[in-house]
């Protein structure tokens, strides 16, 4: 366990709407930066749509999917057709390039591999920190659900 500032974000969903992590203090978030290119980050989505499902009715946890690196020129549309014709119920946060070609949300947290998913506290510090996706669906909903458990009660 670790205890981190969360670099702060402002994200557009895939309606535009404004999503911004200061929103969100006094929650535990689990941030899973993905792309659609990513055979690992689709690997772990079963597992991920299971702990979403687990904690819908928990107001205190919140997930955010964040899509970055994207190499199509269509990335909204691509990451729109993607959740939809996968079937996941994920709030999907587009991480795109700015104006000097940087994800900003991606590089603020450090991430040089992905699937990148961080567990952040009420305090709004990091708690956790989880690269890559392997073994079953089962271990990985086990795994996200013990470290949302112990940053519940992080002080």
């Amino acid at each position: 366990m670790i205890a981190e500032p969360a670099p702060g974000f402002t994200l557009k969903d895939l309606d535009g709407n404004a999503v911004s992590l200061k929103d969100l203090k006094g929650k535990v978030v689990v941030l899973d930066f993905w792309s659609t290119w990513c055979v690992p980050c689709k690997k772990s989505f079963p597992a991920m749509q299971l702990a979403v499902s687990a904690y819908k009715n928990d107001p205190s946890v919140r997930f955010l999917f964040i899509h970055t690196w994207e190499t199509t020129k269509t990335p909204l549309e691509d990451v729109k057709k993607y959740i939809e014709t996968s079937g996941f119920k994920f709030q999907v946060l587009m991480d795109l390039k700015d104006g000097l070609g940087h994800n900003t949300a991606v590089e603020a947290y450090g991430v040089n591999a992905i699937p990148a998913k961080f567990v952040i506290d009420g305090q709004g510090n990091i708690v956790f920190k989880l690269t890559g996706f392997t073994g079953t669906d089962a271990a990985a909903l086990k795994e996200i659900s013990e470290r949302i458990s112990l940053a519940k009660n992080h002080k």
